[in-house]
């Protein structure tokens, strides 16, 4: 009676770790979530902010590793009238990705539509 009231407890104090853990993994989480929601908000609001770049269809897409020590990805795609906007875009996206965050890698996803430029 003894050793089975030892193995019941050894299985729960077992649960109850295994939970803390899950726990502690979906927190951190939602906390880098949370940081690359905060780190695409800013990208975002510095693209709108930049006159030159209004009315062009140009997103920034951040992802977190769930690990602190992996760096942030952020995705830009869209489509910008030529290479010289394309590089205006991603020097601002850079600079403000570096203002916000020193680990962001930018992936550079934007295409080249010259027809833009006849419409601006």
């Amino acid at each position: 009676m003894n050793s089975q009231v030892l193995a019941a407890i050894v299985i729960v104090a077992a649960l109850l770790v295994i939970l803390g853990v899950l726990v502690k993994i979906l927190d951190l989480k939602r906390k880098r979530e949370a940081e690359a929601v905060h780190v695409q908000a800013q990208i975002s609001d510095a693209l709108l902010r930049e006159q030159s770049l209004f009315g062009l269809p140009v997103t920034a897409t951040a992802h977190a590793p769930l690990w602190s020590g992996t760096p942030m990805a952020v995705v830009i795609t869209g489509q910008v009238p030529s290479a010289g906007m394309r590089e205006t875009v991603l020097d601002l996206v850079r600079a403000e990705a570096a203002r916000v965050r020193p680990d962001v890698q930018i992936e550079d996803r934007l295409t080249i539509d010259e027809k833009l430029a006849r419409v601006a």
